[in-house]
């Protein structure tokens, strides 16, 4: 009886550890109107790369080019089960058959109006970040131009 117990508490706590590592795709940023505005260095708008912030997604301002991310995901599990701060963060690019170059966290480091642009690539041995996101990680962090 006990090896049963503990067959399906092992089988419930890797259920909910699967479970809890999912993003949510989105069409939209409605419902995180809080986020919007125009987001550039330390919040200096003369400095660039620039992030817009509205109701269709992300647009990324890097050297004259502008590219749209318009169903990102939104990775509300991303602090874990007992997660209570303010950050929220989200991956700007879905497509199921690729990696996510980019992790935006907004709130960064519990501190309100700080975008913080992150990779998971760039590490010994793995892929190298595309150099068009580089120059967006490199700007980070962000804050609502003043």
């Amino acid at each position: 009886m006990i090896k049963i117990i503990m067959i399906v508490l092992g089988l419930s706590f890797f259920s909910a550890a699967a479970s809890s590592a999912h993003a949510i795709g989105l069409t939209n940023l409605e419902g995180f109107e809080q986020l919007f505005g125009r987001y550039a260095p330390a919040g200096d708008c003369k400095r660039q790369p620039h992030i817009v912030v509205d109701k269709t997604g992300f647009t990324f301002e890097v050297a004259g080019q502008t590219e749209k991310a318009t169903q990102p995901e939104y990775a509300a599990s991303y602090g874990g089960n007992f997660y209570e701060g303010i950050s929220l963060w989200f991956f700007p690019y879905y497509d199921p058959n690729k990696d996510r170059p980019l992790l935006l966290t907004f709130n960064a480091n519990e501190q309100k109006g700080v975008l913080a642009v992150d990779t998971e690539y760039n590490y010994p041995g793995g892929p190298q970040l595309p150099t068009q996101y580089q120059a967006l990680v490199d700007g980070s962090p962000y804050a609502v131009c003043r």
